[in-house]
């Protein structure tokens, strides 16, 4: 990419402010816009330029990234008469990391093209740790030529680009994905319920898993805190992968899949959720496990 792109960045929560960082570290200029004003603080003092909507932003890029929540999240940056979509008048490039489901991102797809709108469908695989450090995987659909094209610039944010297909293939990918991502995180909270009913310490499951070598996932590290401190800082957020594993099932079920593991670790989630641990990191369902042991 001979001339660097201007980047508008929309979505600071826990992945997109680590991933706007890296960004800004890379040399890149970097315009953002976040719903919650607050979060555009530490870039505003970092001498980056804010955007009072999303318009305004698109109309200062080139190429926009967005990671944002979910479908009512990107709906709310791209529609309207101050969303993304009124800025771009052909030429352009959007570039969604954000997870959404493959007829959303498909459908966007199709907008952008009509409007002469490069898009590319870049899901990331990896939590707050590796967003902080650069070390996502981008998980990329979409034309293969403008895929390549912006490898630089998503290189900046991870450390491999895995590219899929057509968009929705990206998508498609991060949900496959992310579903042995859920049942990991759901094994482990089983086992350390389990451990816990039978009087069991479940750090003995952690040591037990780093003596064997087909086992000692570098994943379980990761929440080995979680669980046994039973504190839940969120580094993927419960609520995030209950909305995957809804669009995980409700793929399957277009092509008369049945998924039965996941609907199980679907409802777990939904269980912790309602309890009130949407916000928590996703090893939280090991409360809802938990807690009628406490009762």
């Amino acid at each position: 990419m001979s001339i660097p792109p201007r980047i508008g960045f929309i979505g600071l929560g826990i992945m997109g402010s680590a991933m706007a960082r890296n960004l800004l570290k890379a040399g890149y200029q970097v315009c953002v816009y976040n719903r919650t004003r607050q979060r555009t603080t530490q870039f505003a003092d970092a001498g980056c330029e804010v955007a009072h909507t999303p318009r305004a932003l698109a109309k200062a890029s080139d190429t926009v990234i967005t990671m944002v929540s979910d479908p009512a999240a990107m709906d709310a940056v791209l529609e309207g008469p101050e969303g993304v979509l009124q800025a771009f008048a052909g030429g352009n490039t959007l570039i969604n990391m954000s997870t959404l489901s493959p007829a959303y991102t498909a459908a966007l797809a199709r907008k952008c093209y009509v409007a002469g709108v490069t898009f590319l469908d870049c899901p990331v695989s990896g939590s707050k740790p590796a967003a902080e450090s650069a070390q996502l995987v981008i998980l990329a659909g979409g034309d293969k030529a403008a895929v390549e094209k912006y490898t630089p610039v998503l290189r900046a944010m991870g450390k491999a680009v895995v590219y899929a297909g057509p968009a929705p293939a990206g998508t498609a990918l991060k949900l496959c994905v992310n579903l042995i991502v859920a049942q990991l995180t759901t094994a482990l909270a089983e086992a350390a319920a389990l451990a816990q009913a039978q009087a069991l310490d479940p750090a003995l499951i952690f040591e037990a898993l780093a003596q064997n070598p087909a086992l000692n996932c570098a994943y379980f590290g990761l929440k080995k805190d979680n669980i046994l401190n039973k504190d839940y800082p969120p580094a993927f957020p419960l609520k995030h992968m209950l909305k995957d594993a809804r669009f995980m099932l409700a793929e399957a079920a277009a092509s008369r899949l049945h998924l039965p593991v996941t609907a199980a670790a679907e409802a777990l989630m939904a269980e912790a959720a309602a309890a009130g641990y949407g916000d928590k990191d996703l090893s939280a369902i090991h409360l809802a496990l938990t807690a009628p042991l406490r009762g």
